[in-house]
């Protein structure tokens, strides 16, 4: 029916309040990337290219943890509203499960065969090469061995806003903007740029905090 296709102001209201966060959040975390790219600038030619080779692939890292993300909200959401919360639970504790193995999987392609793949985004001379992977790959490695908790970080905020709420997970996107953004201006100053590896961890770790805590929470209130 023609009615059917017509919306009030309360369910206007209510996307708001939904989308709203959400949309704030990956300002936020977008702000921080550039932030940190800024602190990049300053290492020089060499380190700028190879993080960014690394960083091209950060998708092919997190690509599994957003599809798994995509999948718990649609999930979390269709039990809410069937009323089966005791479901939420359980299909959060699988899909965490399928999230930690997959990762690990992820982190052996790129522990071991890496440099393989590093080496199609990276050209030069034969020293400009390898000073290169040498970063790139140190970089890619730091990652890969703490994907869990990527992993933790997507599927957690993902059933978290299936619930119906957003508020919770982008006070998660501030905290990882804030430990992301510290990190990256503070640790180059007492470890060089080493210190830039750990700020994507220490941003991942920082959200996570929050989400355990969110999760929790968000699940008692549906046990009331």
């Amino acid at each position: 029916q023609k009615g059917d296709f017509s919306a009030s102001l309360p369910t206007y209201t209510r996307l708001l309040k939904l989308g709203f966060p959400m949309a704030f959040q990956n300002i936020v975390i977008s702000v921080g990337g550039m932030i940190v790219q800024s602190v990049v600038n300053g290492f020089g030619v060499l380190f700028i290219a190879g993080f960014t080779a690394t960083n091209k692939l950060y998708g092919m890292l997190e690509v599994a943890a957003t599809s798994y993300g995509f999948a718990m909200t649609t999930y979390a959401g269709q039990n809410l509203g069937a009323g089966k919360t005791a479901r939420i639970r359980t299909g959060y504790r699988s899909a965490m499960g399928i999230a930690v193995i997959t990762s690990f999987v992820i982190m052996a392609v790129m522990v071991l065969g890496g440099k393989i793949i590093l080496g199609c985004f990276i050209s030069g001379d034969a020293k400009t090469v390898a000073d290169t992977l040498w970063i790139a790959y140190h970089y890619l490695f730091i990652m890969s061995v703490c994907l869990p908790i990527l992993y933790y970080l997507h599927v957690t905020r993902a059933c978290i806003q299936g619930m119906g709420n957003t508020v919770l997970p982008m006070v998660s996107g501030i905290a990882e903007f804030l430990m992301r953004t510290g990190s990256a201006l503070l640790l180059p100053r007492f470890m060089g740029q080493e210190g830039i590896y750990y700020a994507e961890i220490l941003a991942w770790i920082g959200a996570d905090a929050v989400l355990f805590f969110s999760y929790i929470y968000c699940m008692k209130r549906l046990g009331k």
